[in-house]
């Protein structure tokens, strides 16, 4: 057997087989070779590891025959095998010693010099059992695809039965049987056809060698970016800084799916569906382009359905590339001054999503509609030398959606601009609304503005209306406001001291529409809110003519592999989050917020953590607001299994350890919510 080729053929015909041999082995080691050796044939990978998780100790070990026992303390919170298991989802890289989170001492603890790895969860029933991985050295080089995600995917059944079989815990023989029928008639299922590139080895030489003199830099642009957001205290910078992180990591995303296309068919890894907010998705990938926007002074309008659910399930990198092409090429051949609206609609009678792209640019002459989405074909000769590009990314754009179930479609006038858009249907795995429409009628708006102003002025009515705000009024002058006006939303060319000082007066609730790029400091606007012309403000505009105070929610860890994960999982959530990383610095935060009257209503704390623990932490914090008589903030402990749910000395309210389950932080979240008021 040739261990450099995927062999579905053996795992089918030699899995029985090998199961016999499971169930006679009489150590841990056999079992653990069993497993290994099935890894290595089935993903015709040089090495397998099984990772086996004990939860009373929190760490990974393995045990190998005729090699030292290694462990690995998930503690440590570090490497891609820690990340594994804090996110419990496969990691894939072909360039490992690129990666940014890459430790060699966890990560290659047997010092080979290796080039790719796998890494799978073990999950059963949602309880994390372990990572089994498959990996290659240079001198046995292994591009992994996603084919050998499919036939690893297909074997974690049985490769479960031998981690319970070396936890003794057997398992009975009937489940056992089960689990490898259903391993057999997954590997049936998997399609192993690749065709090759079309391409003389000297050009896909050539073009891996460019493409990842590429990923290098962006490696680091990502890195030095992670740094300033953790140095930069200001909101609005970090977004921005997010934003640029969002650039960055789709660089290192492209360039990965280019070298791992340079032997086999293109987009690997993509032809999965992910979950995603919807919100969050497509707001960042229209804020990517807000700073070019501006440099061209181009009104531009964001609209995603309030409506949508809270999470769909979609083609992530193949539908994020045909959005960025389309809002790029609008911006490229819009003129300064002009329009561009992203639109996203939701078409709940048919589970759809309505996506277009509209500009009031050059636009496409009729007889050249259809050719434009051909490749390397562009609207006119002279198109290159005007305006660049390779006349590949509406080509690209349409093979896409034509992959993700839909048509690109274009309407396009010479002089008057283009509409492109699509259909695609969408599954919504959380039907919840984010935006639930606020039913009080005694909302009134009014929106200081100039006529110039009207473009995004009718996208802000436009989000207004669906969020249940229905009286508004577009207005040149204060002295026109009504007496009945509740809040009042002002373009920062009306801004003076005298609406200041009428605002002020009559206690109204303001907001404030920023027109030039980071041109205003929302502490220069006397407690206003800011939100910019140039991003995605729903949530902004929501929170504003919501009367409820949003909920407060801190998190204190050490390590930021858990912050970020926790910060995604409440990202569909409306809360402030605010984020410390030991325990004096979140005792700071926590004192500010009784100084300030702004209680958190959460906490998500690790009780191990350097400076000042989280135990110690929230003792202090529980001392001073007994003494002003205060109630208690809802702590959670998401340190390790070591820290028992039973411990009552620890201090906390709820335990929910790692690695974090969505649904139980979500939970945790509406209960902190439930039991206080924020009216």
């Amino acid at each position: 057997m040739n261990n450099n080729l995927i062999t579905t053929s053996y795992a089918k015909e030699h899995l029985s087989s090998v199961i016999k041999e499971l169930d006679q082995s009489s150590t841990n080691t056999q079992t653990n070779s069993i497993v290994e050796d099935l890894v290595k044939k089935v993903t015709g990978s040089e090495y397998s590891s099984l990772w086996i998780y004990d939860s009373t100790q929190t760490v990974l070990f393995r045990e190998r025959a005729n090699a030292t026992p290694r462990e690995v303390s998930v503690e440590s919170k570090e490497g891609l095998l820690y990340r594994c298991f804090a996110t419990q989802t496969t990691i894939v890289t072909n360039y490992l010693a690129s990666e940014k989170n890459y430790v060699a001492k966890i990560d290659n603890p047997d010092n080979i010099k290796m080039k790719s790895k796998i890494m799978i969860p073990l999950i059963d029933e949602g309880v994390f059992l372990g990572i089994v991985t498959a990996y290659s050295s240079v001198s046995q080089m292994k591009k992994f695809t996603s084919n050998d995600i499919e036939l690893m995917n297909a074997i974690v059944p049985f490769v479960i039965n031998a981690v319970y079989k070396i936890k003794d815990e057997l398992l009975e023989s009937e489940d056992l049987e089960k689990r490898s029928t259903d391993s057999i008639n997954q590997l049936d299922d998997i399609k192993e056809q690749r065709k090759n590139l079309q391409t003389s080895q000297e050009v896909l030489d050539y073009v891996a060698n460019i493409v990842h003199d590429i990923r290098t830099p962006s490696n680091g642009l990502f890195g030095f970016l992670d740094i300033l957001e953790e140095q930069i205290e200001d909101k609005r910078l970090q977004e921005y800084i997010g934003h640029a992180k969002e650039s960055a990591q789709l660089i290192s995303e492209l360039t990965t799916s280019i070298l791992d296309g340079v032997s086999t068919s293109r987009e690997q890894f993509e032809d999965k569906n992910e979950l995603v907010s919807p919100f969050k998705f497509f707001g960042n990938i229209a804020n990517i382009f807000s700073a070019t926007m501006y440099q061209k002074q181009i009104s531009y309008n964001i609209y995603i359905d309030p409506l949508l659910p809270k999470e769909i399930e979609v083609e992530r990198i193949k539908l994020k590339r045909v959005i960025m092409n389309l809002i790029g090429n609008a911006n490229k051949f819009t003129p300064e001054k002009k329009t561009i609206e992203f639109s996203v609609r939701y078409k709940q009678k048919d589970k759809k999503i309505h996506i277009f792209v509209k500009d009031s640019g050059i636009g496409i002459a009729k007889e050249k509609q259809e050719e434009i989405f051909e490749a390397f074909a562009q609207a006119e000769d002279n198109t290159h030398s005007k305006y660049g590009g390779t006349g590949l990314g509406l080509a690209i754009s349409a093979a896409y959606v034509k992959e993700l179930g839909g048509k690109l479609y274009v309407d396009s006038e010479l002089e008057k601009g283009s509409t492109f858009y699509f259909d695609i249907a969408v599954k919504a795995q959380d039907t919840e609304l984010k935006f639930v429409p606020i039913n009080n009628k005694n909302i009134e708006i009014a929106v200081l503005m100039k006529q110039e102003n009207n473009f995004i002025a009718s996208n802000m009515a436009r989000y207004l209306v669906k969020m249940g705000a229905h009286k508004l009024s577009a207005l040149s002058s204060i002295s026109k406001i009504s007496s009945k006006t509740t809040h009042v939303i002002v373009f920062e060319n009306m801004l003076n001291m005298e609406v200041f000082e009428f605002i002020k007066s009559n206690k109204l609730k303001m907001l404030v529409v920023e027109e030039n790029f980071l041109s205003l400091e929302k502490s220069n606007l006397d407690g206003a809110s800011l939100i910019s012309q140039y991003e995605y403000f729903a949530e902004n505009l929501y929170t504003f003519i919501d009367e409820k105070k949003l909920p407060k929610v801190l998190v204190v860890d050490d390590d930021k592999i858990s912050v970020d994960l926790l910060k995604i999982m409440l990202e569909d959530e409306l809360c402030d989050i605010d984020v410390a990383y030991n325990g004096q610095e979140g005792l700071a935060l926590l004192q500010d917020s009784i100084v300030n009257n702004l209680p958190y209503s959460l906490m998500y704390s690790d009780a191990n953590m350097p400076v000042m623990s989280g135990k110690e932490m929230l003792q202090k914090y529980k001392e001073q607001t007994k003494k002003k008589g205060l109630e208690n903030i809802l702590s959670v402990s998401i340190s390790g299994d070591i820290y028992k749910k039973d411990n009552d000395s620890n201090g906390f309210d709820i335990y929910l350890g790692k690695p974090f389950k969505k649904e139980e932080v979500k939970s945790i979240f509406n209960k902190s919510i439930q039991t206080r008021s924020y009216q």
